[in-house]
């Protein structure tokens, strides 16, 4: 029978489909042509269908479909450890946003192209990057730029923040929303590309007025884009509002028509019944970033509760800053481990759950459970293989169990997006890591200095030289 010529076929491992059934296949294969999965199956059958140029040997390895990180800031990458102990948004305002304002083009670049780079490393196939409100749009740019130099997937969200220093926001980040929105009718469509799409993403409720709110609720309806914001992180959000409004965030955001399934709420954790409630007759989807949430000390969401109630819960890394990775790995673990604690029950959470947060739920958090999240015919090929001979996955006796509770980054050997190969052998095909990292270092430090963070790290600490 002669065989069918494809681009790409990743044969022998065992293949994590995450379809509708959950199946596993025992030495799979999956076949690729352009952008798409053409076929899934038995490598048998697959390797007497198809011939392709470039075959991967994934034996011994597992196929899983690319992790999906829905929240993240990825400037922030540059500003890890910085400010630990501080409050929220008393760190927002001493560290995130004045190196947000004082980033220059280049950095604003490598802070992007090294979270993307450790995105690729665990596995991580689209990020969404919540970039914050900005006066100029650069930063937009050099971001979007990483993404295709890199070939990752991205969502890119447009930060919006008018209002708020009555609740010390700072300004440095306030613009007038109609100001911002008239400039991304235009920036939104030169940077959009097959990977990269255009989001919208409201700071905080209380950072716009509601005539802002209102109207980036008609320009999304308009555009067909996704909003994400933060809500309800921790109990200031409520208070602001209650002072502003007379009315909690989520109840305010109902009355004025924003809630829809095409928002994304980030973090949830202090969320009333009736905020929950308000979620499912929208069908809000939610993104989880434990994490981060640890990290800062607001809580833990309840996660459990939203998802019994219906809700889509994604998982996200948030950004570096409050975080001090981009490693989706780690988020899976800990937010396993987190629910079991907040519940104080080992049957709270299950490897399989937390991986569907990961990859169903993040596809269907963005509005893209058509083409991501699972492998199955017609989707996108985002997958990555993950080599378990390590001493901290072996012995494998259940492949989700050992990727979500005992899996590191050195068992990331490839990642593939949309059909191209962008982590090869553990390494990233389109950059030199070394002398990134090396670059990385040094900005870092630069942009420290110039915007004056670098006095929040201890006196007698270390100074790079």
């Amino acid at each position: 029978m002669l065989r069918q010529n494809v681009d790409l076929l990743i044969s022998g491992g065992t293949v994590i489909t995450q379809n509708e059934q959950r199946e596993i296949i025992n030495r799979g294969a999956v076949a690729v042509q352009g952008a798409n999965i053409l076929a899934v199956g038995p490598a048998e059958v697959l390797e007497t269908r198809y011939h392709s140029g470039r075959t991967i040997d994934a034996r011994g390895q597992f196929i899983f479909p690319g992790l999906i990180n829905t929240h993240t800031h990825l400037f922030q990458t540059f500003i890890k450890g910085l400010g630990q102990g501080l409050s929220l948004y008393e760190w927002v305002d001493s560290i995130a946003a004045p190196s947000s304002v004082e980033m220059m083009r280049r950095e604003a670049y490598l802070s992007a192209m090294l979270g993307g780079l450790e995105a690729l490393h665990c596995g991580t196939t689209t990020v969404l990057d919540f970039m914050y409100s900005m006066p100029v749009t650069h930063l937009y740019r050099e971001v979007a730029q990483a993404f295709a130099d890199l070939g990752l997937r991205g969502i890119l969200g447009l930060g919006l923040m008018e209002t708020g220093e009555q609740h010390d926001l700072s300004p440095c980040q306030f613009r007038p929303v109609p100001e911002a929105l008239a400039e991304w009718a235009d920036l939104g469509t030169a940077l959009t590309t097959p990977l990269i799409t255009p989001a919208l993403a409201p700071e905080i409720a209380f950072g716009i007025t509601r005539p802002g709110l209102e109207q980036i609720r008609r320009f999304a309806s308009d555009k067909g884009m996704v909003i994400t914001i933060h809500i309800n992180e921790v109990d200031d959000d409520d208070r602001a509002m209650l002072a502003d409004h007379g009315q909690r965030c989520i109840p305010f955001l109902e009355q004025i028509g924003f809630w829809g399934p095409d928002v994304l709420a980030v973090h949830c954790v202090k969320m009333q019944p009736e905020d929950i409630d308000i979620f499912v007759r929208h069908g809000v989807k939610v993104s989880h970033n434990p994490v981060s949430n640890m990290y800062l000390g607001v809580g833990a969401a309840p996660v459990r509760e939203m998802i019994e109630a219906g809700l889509t819960v994604s998982l996200a890394t948030d950004g570096a800053g409050s975080n001090n990775s981009q490693d989706m790995l780690e988020t899976m673990k800990c937010a396993g481990l987190l629910h079991r604690l907040q519940a104080q029950d080992p049957a709270a959470t299950s490897a399989q759950m937390i991986l569907d947060m990961a990859t169903l739920g993040g596809a269907n958090a963005i509005g893209r459970d058509d083409s991501l999240g699972s492998l199955e015919t017609g989707k996108q090929a985002d997958l990555f293989l993950f080599d378990p001979a390590r001493p901290k996955a072996i012995p494998v006796l259940d492949p989700v169990g050992t990727l979500v509770f005992s899996s590191g980054m050195d068992s990331v050997t490839t990642t593939v997006v949309a059909g191209k190969v962008l982590l090869e052998n553990g390494t990233a095909t389109a950059v030199d890591e070394v002398a990134l990292l090396r670059e990385c270092q040094e900005a870092a430090w630069a942009l420290a200095r110039r915007a004056g963070t670098d006095h929040f790290l201890p006196a007698a600490g270390y100074r790079y030289a």
